[in-house]
């Protein structure tokens, strides 16, 4: 099947459209009509890739992406696509090799350098994934992809302005109402005000209720704001682990001092305290569905 005739199919015509509109779940669908007959297109093969990729079967993805690639289907973005793929797969080492394949492929493209300068910073390689980022953003400042990274990479540990500019940026070009709600979800969810995050994440359930990115931070805030890790919670703001010990000792040493015969019983309850914040996760799945 040659391509003005896939383009002429009316399964590809309207896969195609939930594509565009990031509705993977229904154009998967579509597509494997035109899969069934003519199993070897390039193009409809990454598109089927890119497909089940967004849907997390990064099994079926990584085939498909590979298939696209025998068949010929070999540009900047198919391998960019391969990498994030293996990437997710936890295969650090091949996912930078796709990656770079694809910069030498276009070395000047901006989203396909911000991916790689994500992948760096995920890896513990701060400063050169800074350095890429800003030269991606040197590239293009407007484009998208690098405006995602951007976000994700001033959520972890930028400051409160480099938060608000990368979300005031990402804003800007996002077109689909979907990806700007889940934004401000993520934003939100990013600085634990769950209120205001599971508000936005529940609107965008409601534009797109297969959207795996929503279903995840909605099952996220659901944890963090269960009863059962209220403990943990104290803990995160004592400063983590560290600063619970330090505030443990400190109360029991105060107890010492201020009253002794309490100090058995601030001792045991300080030790179950701190124990159920370690298997707190562990209590969450045995009670919880």
């Amino acid at each position: 099947m040659d391509l003005k005739v896939l383009e002429g199919s009316p399964h590809y015509q309207l896969g195609e459209h939930y594509y565009e509109m990031g509705r993977y779940e229904q154009a998967r669908e579509q597509f494997k009509q035109v899969l069934a007959e003519d199993a070897t297109h390039p193009r409809l093969l990454y598109m089927m890739a890119y497909c089940e990729y967004q849907l997390d079967n990064y099994e079926e993805a990584y085939e498909l992406c590979t298939n696209a690639i025998k068949e010929g289907f070999v540009t900047e973005y198919v391998y960019n696509t391969l990498g994030l793929i293996l990437k997710q797969q936890k295969k650090w080492y091949e996912a930078e090799e796709a990656m770079l394949y694809a910069l030498s492929l276009n070395p000047l493209e901006p989203s396909n350098i911000a991916t790689y300068a994500f992948l760096m910073y995920e890896t513990g390689h701060l400063k050169r994934a800074r350095l890429m980022l800003e030269e991606a953003k040197r590239l293009d400042p407007m484009d998208p992809t690098v405006l995602h990274y951007q976000f994700y990479m001033a959520m972890i540990d930028g400051k409160k302005k480099e938060k608000y500019e990368a979300l005031a940026g990402y804003m800007q070009v996002a077109e689909d109402d979907l990806y700007k709600v889940i934004k401000i979800g993520e934003e939100a969810y990013f600085r634990d005000d769950f209120k205001t995050a599971k508000e936005a994440l529940i609107h965008a359930f409601m534009l797109d209720p297969t959207n795996s990115r929503v279903k995840e931070l909605l099952d996220g805030i659901e944890k963090e704001t269960h009863f059962l890790f209220y403990p943990n919670r104290i803990v995160h703001k004592l400063g983590g682990p560290i600063g619970s010990w330090a505030a443990s000792v400190g109360l029991i040493l105060l107890a010492i001092y201020l009253y002794p015969p309490a100090f058995g019983g601030i001792l045991l309850f300080l030790l179950i305290f701190n124990v159920y914040t370690w298997i707190s996760g562990f209590v969450y799945k045995l009670f919880v569905k």
